[in-house]
């Protein structure tokens, strides 16, 4: 949609255009999360990177290899959220390369960074995403949307990430799977875990939500009988509580 400042001038989309979100204080921002916020109480906002600095292209190139980092005012646009709104209920996608300047500024305003457990095997004890290296100002999940489901992810996996998976996770992860990962995420010290339904249905690669780069057989995935969930929810309540979740 198109984006006008507050004296009336056009300034197209906004999100090419921060001189616009400057000039009236981010009022576009503010109003679209306010409205979000009457929908659900907690929202992600995805390439927190993008806040702290940007890859800005020449519109006549034809791809993106020819351009340069600029910064971006996020710190501002953060700072009138956090005016307007009071404490933000968003969480930080900084998944990837993450410089300190981004971990700073999600530091600086209490967001929640995430905690991926299927991207913490097959490298060493220094994996960022393992769980003795969690913080509490953090979400963990099994994976995402954007993940193969962990019993589907594990099945791939390799010999060597196998075992460390199952020596990290003391459990025969071969006919328990995807249980221990889910148990590694409720005990996790992260202030909130998310378990995919898939998971915690102990579904396959078949029912995995997303496979990003491919256009075809995406976001197929429903969840259209509730049964199955209810018959399990008391081992997961007891998990729950155990962590004190």
């Amino acid at each position: 949609p198109d984006y006008f400042s507050e004296n009336g001038q056009r300034w197209g989309n906004p999100l090419y255009h921060w001189e616009a979100m400057l000039e009236d204080n981010f009022v576009w921002w503010v109003k679209r999360i306010r409205r979000q916020l009457i929908r659900m109480h907690l929202m992600r906002i995805d390439h927190f990177l993008a806040l702290e600095s940007y890859w800005s292209i020449p519109g006549e190139l034809q791809d993106g290899r020819v351009g340069e980092w600029l910064p971006a005012p996020g710190a501002k646009m953060l700072q009138a959220l956090q005016s307007a709104l009071g404490k933000l209920p968003l969480i930080a996608e900084d998944l990837g390369l993450i410089t300190a300047e981004v971990t700073a500024l999600r530091h600086r305003f209490g967001l929640p960074g995430m905690k991926i457990l299927q991207f913490a095997f097959g490298d060493n004890a220094s994996n960022p995403y393992l769980p003795h290296h969690h913080e509490t100002e953090s979400v963990v999940y099994t994976g995402t949307h954007d993940n193969d489901t962990s019993l589907g992810w594990y099945n791939a996996a390799s010999d060597h990430e196998k075992y460390q998976i199952a020596n990290y996770l003391a459990a025969d992860c071969k006919n328990e799977m995807p249980l221990p990962m889910i148990r590694s995420a409720l005990a996790s010290v992260a202030r909130l875990a998310i378990i995919p339904a898939q998971d915690l249905l102990a579904l396959p690669t078949e029912d995995r939500f997303n496979t990003p780069g491919t256009v075809e057989n995406n976001w197929r995935w429903r969840l259209d009988d509730l049964q199955p969930l209810f018959d399990i929810k008391d081992q997961y309540q007891q998990l729950n509580r155990l962590y004190g979740r």
